[in-house]
């Protein structure tokens, strides 16, 4: 991650400081914000204020904090995700698929997290992949993803019994594909993958999302192949399904 003075860091869970000692030197503020109240005073003494103007701790949950209170309209994520919460964090910073309009993910410059290794797999997993899932599309959708590197549990003290693997998302310019129906697109996404070695046809059919006559029509009408599975079609085909399967409906 690149740093300079013009950056604001929001820090997660900066727990003993190792990765804010190096974010400190560099960025023009750092917010760490963490939950364990001997930690942050842990911090707060590690970084006095006097040497460290530009550092702040914010003794609190991620899941409750008040992002109106970071100064920047841009800012930059970093930080060691709890892996119990991983997923609730990732949606609160980058919002929900079906959510066209979400002011914090606008503000959000570049997200850099370390995260379970099958968890960051599935965030930048590309369709044909066994990781390629609804967390893919959702994240994928908004922002694009990279898995930097992967750090084993022999790096840990103590180490734990799962990997871990740094990913960066880098918000899109547009989303990847335009969908006229985000609600409906986020019912397809759920509906494709609810039985996930069915074919798609068959697991949108089970889940009730449209006649086995919609489905063969607006399959044909997009150039989708009726027998693949959801793992194997791309974000923009599923967008262009979504679309497809609006227009069917407006028509009835």
């Amino acid at each position: 991650m690149h740093l300079g003075e013009e950056d604001t860091i929001l820090e997660i869970g900066p727990g003993a400081g190792f990765l804010t000692e190096r974010l400190v030197p560099k960025a023009g503020k750092v917010i760490a914000v963490e939950l364990d109240r001997y930690m942050a005073e842990y911090m707060r003494r590690k970084f006095p204020i006097a040497s460290n103007p530009n550092f702040q701790v914010v003794e609190q949950d991620i899941l409750k904090f008040d992002f109106d209170t970071v100064p920047v309209p841009k800012f930059k994520v970093v930080g060691n995700l709890p892996y119990q919460i991983t997923s609730k964090i990732m949606f609160l910073l980058a919002g929900e698929i079906d959510q066209p309009v979400y002011p914090l993910r606008e503000r959000i410059s570049q997200l850099t997290v370390m995260v379970q290794k099958e968890v960051a797999e599935r965030i930048a997993a590309e369709p044909g992949q066994r990781a390629y899932n609804p967390l893919s599309i959702a994240l994928q959708f908004w922002f694009e993803p990279h898995l930097d590197f992967l750090v084993p549990a022999r790096d840990f003290c103590p180490p734990p019994k799962v990997e871990s693997a740094v990913v960066t998302l880098i918000p899109r310019p547009e989303p990847l594909v335009q969908v006229n129906d985000m609600a409906l697109f986020g019912k397809l996404i759920k509906a494709a993958f609810s039985q996930k070695r069915k074919t798609i046809r068959n697991s949108l059919l089970g889940a009730s999302f449209a006649s086995g006559a919609v489905l063969d029509t607006v399959f044909e009408a997009v150039g989708v192949n009726p027998s693949l599975r959801a793992e194997a079609i791309s974000i923009v085909t599923f967008g262009e399904l979504a679309n497809a399967f609006g227009a069917n409906a407006s028509q009835d």
